[in-house]
């Protein structure tokens, strides 16, 4: 018989983690697959994967996978939405305030006029307007002052 020495903390946090992992990997395991189901198909192992098939409607998200998409973006604990309904609820979104814009006519420095989407009440979607030659250039009585 060998003799056991004691066990470090590191050794004890190491058995800890793999059992941790074995139980989850155990977990992940779905059983038996229904007849005609692909068998090699594998689920996304990356939040933006899961969500992405979840979108495709190629899989179903599971309670754990919606806590963990919660958790990823911060959403408060009592967010019980999933995540596709939370989709849906910003496309909506979306869609309500694209009906709601409309479109602005500019001129561009040539003085062709440009029909320019705008946001959510009337605002410009344009960060700065056109500037023409000489905007910049100061005036006589600025000169004067400049010396």
């Amino acid at each position: 018989m060998s003799e056991q020495r004691p066990r470090t903390n590191a050794e004890r946090q190491a058995a800890y983690r793999e059992r941790k992992r074995n139980s989850e990997q155990a977990e992940d395991v779905t059983g038996v697959t229904p007849e005609g189901e692909d068998v090699t198909f594998k689920r996304p192992a990356t939040l933006r994967g899961l969500m992405a098939s979840a979108r495709a409607g190629t899989i179903e998200l599971t309670e754990r996978e919606e806590e963990q998409i919660r958790r990823h973006f911060g959403y408060a604990a009592s967010e019980k939405r999933t995540y596709l309904e939370r989709e849906q609820a910003a496309r909506r979104m979306v869609e309500v305030t694209v009906d709601a814009s409309g479109t602005v006519t500019r001129f561009t420095v040539d003085g062709v006029p440009v029909e320019e989407p705008v946001g959510p009440a009337g605002l410009s979607l344009v960060a700065f307007p056109n500037q023409t030659p000489g905007d910049l250039t100061p005036t006589e009585e600025e000169r004067v002052k400049l010396g």
